[in-house]
């Protein structure tokens, strides 16, 4: 059976065509975990899960992964404020979402990874984007993505593909 997506960068339907047959892979970037669920969050995975539950209607074998942020600047502020410990705030906030997704009736994901377990792995695209140019420091230390150096970066978002005041130059 076709199935068709709409492909946001095309501005039309385009086939799904796996990487695998028969499998598809879904990655969703999941709650920063600093505060209670909100409607964005309820929007974003009760879509990817209507996504997910229609693929394996139609026969694919699916895996998808939702990440939980559980280190960030907020959680930190959080922490400072309230004097918590952030694994505290983080533990709480994951439990609330996950309880708040199942009461919606949202599918677990079968991965749910944690920034904090990914931390080594982080460091080591960050180093390599660093080494090869495509990031850059700045005098207090923090690293950003040089968006000049992707000719694609922001075709996704129609409105930034000529403005030129969204990229950031190093030079």
């Amino acid at each position: 059976m076709d199935f068709y997506l709409y492909d946001s960068h095309l501005k039309k339907k385009v086939k799904f065509e796996p990487i695998k047959k028969n499998e598809a892979t879904i990655y969703v970037c999941g709650p920063t975990v600093y505060d209670y669920s909100h409607l964005g969050h309820a929007k974003s995975a009760l879509s990817f899960d209507l996504l997910k539950r229609t693929l394996k209607a139609i026969g694919y074998r699916v895996k998808m992964a939702r990440n939980i942020t559980d280190i960030d600047d907020k959680i930190i502020n959080k922490s400072l404020l309230t004097n918590t410990p952030i694994k505290t705030i983080t533990e709480f906030y994951t439990k609330n979402y996950q309880l708040e997704m199942k009461l919606l009736g949202v599918s677990t994901p079968e991965i749910e990874p944690k920034a904090t377990e990914n931390i080594k792995e982080m460091i080591n695209l960050i180093e390599a984007l660093l080494a090869n140019g495509a990031a850059y420091k700045i005098a207090n230390n923090d690293i950003y993505f040089d968006t000049s150096k992707d000719s694609k970066y922001g075709s996704l978002f129609h409105s930034l593909q000529n403005d030129k005041q969204h990229r950031v130059s190093t030079e």
